[in-house]
Order: structure tokens, then C-alpha cells, then sequence
């Protein structure tokens, strides 16, 4: 069944081949230029602003590919010792630490230690450093993220102006010179320039939003274990807290013997008639 349609196809194309040969040279004609090169010559003055935007896109999808990784935001190996030191309440060390180690969770992470003034521990501050440390490390990374949906926006509105501005001139065309002869062409110029300022536009869009979208959620997932680290330090703190003020404080429980309760209307009374007196 498939053989005889491709069968089908290959006589009815060969036929068309040997009856219409001037079809074939016009539509080889037509395509000795690339996409590229047409697109080139027929976006006119609106070719340099498309060269920024394609070489700043490309830059930007490269940089934040090597940017937003979870190795750039989090180091378990920078993390342990720093809950280490949490667990054992010497908050100087753990500073030092996150000083140390410039990464986005050790300046999340020191935004919250640094609320602990004169050993005391208020939760509620501590969470609040963390929350403000969080909003500033976190949010120049996205920054860069956010140029791609900024080029991914202005591209096809300078394609739009590309086609509003080639129409013009088509109009303008009709207008003074009317159909036919040169003024049709040059009519067919302008309108061809418009459509292609407009591919242009979503040639550089398109790519660039996908990259927005994916450096976006990969960007979330990353923030997500930020805040779960910070979660972990604020655990830590509050156990190790509490297990020092039990062990300063020494508390054990007495145990009394529990002594047998005599009735006091039973003292006094004399032996049971039955029984003999007791000597």
C-alpha cells in the first residue's frame, strides 16, 4: 500500500518534470538565495538593531546556562560544617564561615546569624535576616534571567515597527505612482521588507523565551533548596538551644517513697475481742 502511493508520487512528479521543465527553472531561480541572506537584504536599517539583540540573547542564554547551577548556590560541603558549628552554638565560627565561602546561601545564611545578639535567640528575627538576606542574594542572578524575557519582548516589537514602516512605504507607492510597472515592484519590495523585519523578530523571540522559561523554573528549583537550608540552620539552632539550657540547668527528678497512710480514727481502739491481747 505505502510502495504503490510512493510509486504514485515518484510518476506524477516525473510527469510534471517532462511536461512543465520551465517550472522547475523558475522555482531553482527563486530559491538561489538562503533564508539568511534574504532575511539580510530585506530588513534595511532595521539589521543592526537585530545584531544586538541575537548577539546579546545568545550571550545571555550562554552565560546564565553556566550561571544558574546548583553547585554556583549551594556546596554541601560548605554547608556541613556550618550546621556543625550552628549545632554547637559557636555562631562566631559559623560567620567566619559563611565569609569565607561567597555563595548565595552563606549570605543567606549570615543575614540570619547575624540577628544573634548577646547570645540571645530570637526565632523571629533570625527569620526575618534570613528573609532579607534571601530577597537580595537571590535576586541578581534573576536579573540576567530576566533580560532574555526583555529581548524575548522587544524583538517582535521592532519587527512590528519593521512592518508598519514597510507598509507605509507600500501605500505610499500606490498611492503616488498607482498599480503596475515599476511602481508594483517597488510596492512588492516594501511589503516583502515588512514581513521580514516581522520573521526576524520571532526568529530572535522564540529562542529566547524558551531559554527565559526553562532558566526560570531551573532558577525556582534552586531557590527552593536555598530557603530549605535556611529552614535546617533555624531547626539546628533551636534544637542545640534548647538541649544546652536542659543540660545548664542539670534539672532531676526526685523520687520520694510513697509512705502508707494510717487512719487516725483507727489509733486508739482496743484489740478484737477474737484475738487475743497481744502481750
Amino acid at each position: 500500500m505505502k510502495f504503490g502511493v510512493a510509486r504514485s508520487l515518484f510518476v506524477l512528479a516525473l510527469t510534471f518534470t517532462v511536461l512543465y521543465p520551465e517550472m522547475l527553472v523558475s522555482v531553482a531561480q527563486a530559491q538561489t538565495k538562503s533564508f539568511g541572506e534574504q532575511m539580510l537584504d530585506s530588513l534595511g536599517i532595521f539589521l543592526y538593531p537585530f545584531i544586538i539583540l541575537i548577539v546579546g540573547g545568545f550571550t545571555l542564554i550562554i552565560f546564565n546556562a553556566i550561571a544558574i547551577r546548583k553547585k554556583a548556590f549551594i556546596k554541601d560541603d560548605v554547608v556541613a560544617p556550618i550546621m556543625q558549628e550552628v549545632q554547637a552554638l559557636n555562631i562566631q565560627g559559623a560567620l567566619s564561615l559563611c565569609d569565607q565561602y561567597k555563595l548565595p546561601v552563606t549570605a543567606v545564611l549570615k543575614g540570619g546569624l547575624s540577628r544573634i545578639q548577646d547570645d540571645e535567640l530570637d526565632i523571629e528575627q533570625i527569620e526575618k535576616g534570613l528573609e532579607e538576606s534571601s530577597g537580595i542574594a537571590l535576586s541578581k542572578p534573576f536579573t540576567w534571567i530576566n533580560m532574555l524575557n526583555t529581548i524575548g519582548s522587544i524583538a517582535p516589537m521592532i519587527g512590528l515597527l519593521g512592518t508598519v514602516t514597510g507598509m507605509i512605504g507600500a501605500f505610499n507607492v500606490l498611492t503616488e505612482s498607482g498599480m503596475g510597472g515599476e511602481s508594483s515592484k517597488q510596492m512588492a519590495g516594501n511589503i516583502g521588507s515588512a514581513l521580514w523585519t516581522t520573521a526576524a523578530g520571532l526568529v530572535v523571540a522564540i529562542p529566547t523565551l524558551i531559554a527565559y522559561f526553562i532558566y526560570k523554573t531551573k532558577f525556582g528549583n534552586v531557590v527552593a533548596e536555598v530557603n530549605q537550608v535556611a529552614g535546617e540552620m533555624v531547626f539546628t539552632l533551636v534544637r542545640a538551644a534548647r538541649g544546652g539550657l536542659e543540660e545548664e540547668e542539670g534539672e532531676e527528678e526526685e523520687y520520694y517513697e510513697e509512705q502508707p497512710q494510717v487512719d487516725p480514727s483507727v489509733e486508739g481502739l482496743p484489740p478484737s475481742p477474737d484475738l487475743p491481747p497481744s502481750s
